[in-house]
């Protein structure tokens, strides 16, 4: 712990797509939270809309702010306070959602619903959205939010961990059994997760409609069929594959309207929905009578509650090739260009990470 500077290099947002890459004290972790130094945070979707001030004021809730919540790294220093088993020089993967621990929901283990989440201060945080994150040399989190890496596991891999465990509590949501057959709306970082995920769980065929290169991604991953939105109808092309039954589970993970839609025409009766993708709030209208005829179940997820030793333990055992899901690094200095590519798509990219 003596080891640890007083400053540290940060991106520290300022404003609606105002940034700068500057030193700030190392944040103090004194007396019951873990400091970490960051080895790499990857840039999120979310992050683009945090910057862009499309959130605000639910996140950020002030500035200066420091982003980023996909983050990893290595122990160096733990407050006098802190009952854990971690140690200093423990490799560790950051959960970000921090909940009350004294409401009902935190009590049952849903921690990311907490009921205070929309009180100042109501102990719920989600660090890298209402309190700072780790776009930083320096991260700072409460110790059970810190999950160990097994020896085998990279730094590429840990930055992955943040997304797998979303797809992973989409499927606690909707369930996967052995032969299902599956459809994933949106090739993206979640969607490819999900995709990799109910294959190591068992599913018989799956389904992946998108455009351009993420499309050719998930092939390469093992979807059975893709379906170009460009050219072809998503519905018809799985009620043809299907024997016009559709499938057990749709998963989306995009946020159009339509999108949201064709996810509830495309399963079969007694099939089941999980709507993952934000589309800001627009209103999306379903063929109720079909949902209730038909017993079609529909879930919202979020988050990714307890999901995470499981995710690492799939990862590490070499279910999920995080080389083709990981496509950039950058060290952190050079911010708005990683920015800059993310949002722009260029190369391939999937997810980016920076190395401070």
């Amino acid at each position: 712990m003596n080891d640890v500077p007083k400053i540290m290099h940060a991106i520290v947002t300022n404003g609606p797509n105002d940034f700068e890459y500057k030193e700030v004290p190392v944040p103090d972790f004194e007396p019951s939270n873990v400091l970490v130094k960051v080895a790499a945070c990857g840039i999120c979707g979310t992050d683009t809309h945090i910057l862009g001030g499309h959130m605000r004021p639910m996140w950020p809730p002030y500035y200066p702010f420091i982003q980023g919540h996909e983050w990893c790294g290595t122990i160096a220093g733990i407050g006098k306070d802190v009952r854990t088993d971690l140690e200093i020089g423990d490799r560790v993967i950051m959960e970000p959602t921090v909940g009350c621990s004294s409401c009902a929901m935190c009590i049952a283990g849903e921690y990311h619903l907490c009921e205070n989440a929309a009180k100042k201060d109501g102990g719920y945080k989600l660090l890298g959205h209402t309190a700072n994150g780790a776009f930083s040399e320096y991260g700072l989190a409460p110790p059970n939010n810190l999950h160990k890496m097994p020896k085998k596991m990279t730094w590429e891999d840990a930055v992955i961990v943040n997304q797998v465990v979303i797809a992973l509590h989409a499927l606690d949501r909707g369930k996967i059994y052995p032969a299902d057959e599956v459809a994933i709306l949106g090739p993206g970082l979640l969607g490819l997760s999900v995709l990799q995920l109910v294959k190591y769980l068992g599913a018989s065929k799956t389904y992946v409609t998108g455009r351009g290169y993420r499309l050719e991604i998930a092939k390469e991953l093992g979807a059975d069929v893709v379906i170009d939105i460009t050219k072809e109808n998503p519905v018809e092309v799985v009620m043809e594959h299907t024997n016009g039954k559709g499938v057990d589970l749709s998963v989306e993970c995009a946020g159009p309207v339509s999108t949201m839609r064709e996810a509830v025409d495309m399963v079969r009766r007694g099939g089941r929905v999980v709507l993952e993708g934000i589309n800001g709030g627009e209103e999306v209208s379903f063929n109720t009578d079909r949902i209730v005829l038909d017993e079609i179940s529909v879930f919202g997820g979020r988050g990714s509650p307890n999901c995470y030793p499981r995710a690492i333990q799939i990862i590490a055992d070499g279910h999920i090739q995080t080389d083709k899901m990981l496509t950039h690094s950058f060290p952190l200095s050079e911010f708005e260009e990683a920015m800059r590519m993310f949002q722009a798509r260029e190369d391939r990219v999937m997810r980016v990470m920076l190395t401070p």
